[in-house]
């Protein structure tokens, strides 16, 4: 192994023996169970850098699992198997914070290519041993915190990418497609409305509840940047 972990949180016998043997032969060490109390329990101790939930143990609370991640782990990617539901399901599911959320019958090797660029890019972004502080904005890369005015903020991973993304460039216009590239890649159900959602959530956790934002400005057919 190569340091590598996966918790697999997983009703369904027959996925669940197919997602572990190809996670296995990717070089992953597995955990594999079917509570989600032993799923916390797993998060506490020994983080995984990717975790999957099947939608059925979900239970459409996609918002809450990414929080208890977020207490837990907060570098661990989360990954949503979407039991076939429609794809404004799958399109709401990444608006509420999973990092990608695939058909509950994938192709193994795809999903364990998914897993291998989420992990890559979370990596890429802990290793960097750089601060940004932009006005009373403080982003720490080393430890994945963000703070304002001292104060911790609770982003989920995709907010913290979305943020730093904006603030490593500030005053660059970053436009829809650019931030669809760099902060969900190659996801297939993402779209300009998931951009537009996450920069407002993002605004409000940075504690702007109206417009003009004096941190995210909208550049009215053009896209995003931070002044």
């Amino acid at each position: 192994m190569d340091g590598k972990k996966i918790l697999l949180l997983i009703s369904n016998t027959t996925l669940g023996d197919r997602l572990e043997q190809a996670f296995f032969r990717a070089n992953y060490e597995v955990v594999r169970t079917d509570s989600g109390k032993d799923a916390v329990r797993q998060l506490q101790t020994n983080p995984p850098q990717a975790m999957i939930v099947d939608w059925d143990i979900a239970n459409g609370s996609v918002d809450d699992i990414r929080r208890m991640i977020n207490e837990k782990c907060q570098k661990t990617a989360f990954i949503l198997l979407s039991q076939n539901k429609r794809p404004e399901d799958r399109i709401h599911a990444l608006e509420e914070g999973a990092d990608d959320c695939v058909s509950a019958i994938p192709a193994v090797d795809e999903l364990v290519a998914k897993v291998n660029a989420l992990v890559r890019r979370i990596n890429l972004v802990d290793h960097t041993p750089r601060n940004l502080q932009i006005k009373d904005i403080e982003i720490n890369l080393d430890n994945h915190e963000v703070r304002k005015n001292g104060k911790l903020i609770d982003l989920t991973y995709t907010q913290f990418k979305l943020l730093y993304l904006l603030a490593s460039k500030r005053d660059y216009i970053f436009t829809r497609n650019e931030i669809l590239e760099k902060v969900w890649g190659e996801s297939a159900y993402v779209t300009d409305r998931t951009v537009d959602v996450h920069v407002k959530r993002l605004r409000e956790k940075l504690g702007e509840d109206r417009l003009p934002s004096r941190y995210i400005q909208t550049i009215h057919g053009l896209g995003y940047r931070f002044a």
